[in-house]
């Protein structure tokens, strides 16, 4: 009997934020991802799928797969594990871990104009959410009714997966967010050889960026190693949790193999905190030259945090800059183009991209299609439409 499959964006379809994807797989139904826009403002659209010919309650969802710790593709799991108590939620155990601090390391206003009432109960279906996730690592099949599922490593960020869907006929990969280079904290993309893949659900954030390069962490380096050479003290300013967890690694990398200065390393304490967390898991974040404290005394020295520098330290002195740092963990259109035709399945559902760059909408597509090696035929995923694969 052919496997009967179809796909619906609930969020984060041709746009980022508020990443979820419905697979009805034959009579099963699953959930990719769970996000919210970073805001908190906008959430999954469960409507699209709560009529025919799909769900009469959200308690038929069957299963969960998280693909990773980000806020935009974990913000609603508290809400979700609430009503659709039915269904395995399924995550690697680093995800799982990081996934306390994802869900309130939100840089937006929302958390901020949250009463205490409501930050207390979304705080109980967090908990709840967290404790009713069913670990697994990498590489392990999971045997469930009707498909098994298999995690394999996604770099991006530390437990990244992506998630494996093999039924007796089909085999679909959904990428979540991936990276192609290794970073600080993790290693590219791992997918065993041999595999095949019929369909590839593509988190794709620079598919319609042909002419993005990359902003790696490796080019701030220089500028950070000539302030310190020369007295200075450096506040670095980051605007996401794990963003700023590799920016210390990197700069913990750069002190011990001695291409920048051996001097303190200051971090404010939700970082440390994850820090600590992931030594607990065996992930080595800390070096003794690294501590927490508000005011860091005579420099040279480094500050590093989620929080403007402003915010603990008024005005900067004479003596130290301030420099904010951001870059990209996901792909560049030519490594999206280069991870298509390098796994050349059937379809390619691309969802989570970004913004069209100067009409570049299907420029991707079109160069693919230009290639005699490619077979694939390319859906771009509208929130609420429905696709059969």
């Amino acid at each position: 009997m052919k496997t009967r499959i179809r796909f619906v964006a609930l969020g984060g379809g041709q746009e980022v934020g508020a990443s979820c994807y419905f697979l009805q797989i034959n009579e099963r139904n699953i959930l990719l991802d769970c996000g919210k826009t970073p805001n908190g403002v906008y959430s999954p659209q469960f409507s699209y799928i709560l009529k025919p010919p799909f769900l009469e309650s959200l308690q038929q969802i069957n299963h969960i797969f998280i693909s990773h710790s980000h806020y935009d593709h974990v913000g609603e799991l508290g809400y979700l594990a609430s009503v659709c108590t039915r269904a395995g939620i399924y995550a690697t155990p680093v995800t799982k871990a990081l996934i306390t601090y994802m869900l309130w390391d939100r840089g937006g206003t929302y958390a901020r104009t949250m009463t205490d009432r409501q930050r207390e109960y979304e705080e109980i279906q967090i908990d709840k959410a967290i404790r009713s996730i069913i670990t697994e690592g990498y590489c392990r099949a999971i045997p469930l009714p009707g498909y098994t599922v298999t995690f394999y490593e996604a770099g991006h960020i530390p437990g990244a997966a992506m998630v494996h869907i093999q039924t007796p006929d089909r085999s679909i990969l959904y990428t979540g967010d991936f990276s192609c280079q290794p970073s600080a904290l993790t290693s590219p993309y791992i997918l065993p050889d041999k595999v095949q893949f019929d369909t590839i659900i593509i988190c794709g954030v620079h598919a319609k960026h042909p002419s993005y390069t990359s902003a790696r962490i490796s080019r701030q380096l220089k500028s950070i190693k000539k302030r310190l050479e020369a007295g200075y003290s450096m506040y670095l300013e980051i605007p996401q949790l794990t963003k700023a967890w590799e920016v210390l690694q990197f700069i913990n990398e750069g002190m011990e193999k001695k291409r920048v200065p051996t001097v303190p390393v200051y971090i404010d304490r939700q970082l440390l905190v994850l820090a600590e967390t992931m030594e607990r898991l065996n992930i080595p974040v800390l070096k003794p030259w690294n501590y927490t404290c508000p005011n860091p005394g005579q420099g040279p020295w480094v500050w590093i945090g989620r929080k403007a520098a402003g915010s603990l330290h008024p005005c900067l002195d004479a003596q130290s800059y301030g420099k904010k740092i951001d870059f990209s963990l996901h792909p560049t259109y030519r490594e999206l183009k280069r991870f298509i035709l390098t796994h050349n399945p059937k379809t390619v559902v691309l969802v989570h991209t970004g913004y069209d760059d100067k009409g570049a909408a299907n420029c991707l597509e079109a160069e693919l299609m230009a290639s005699a090696a490619c077979r694939s035929q390319f859906i771009y995923a509208e929130n609420g439409e429905i696709y059969t694969l």
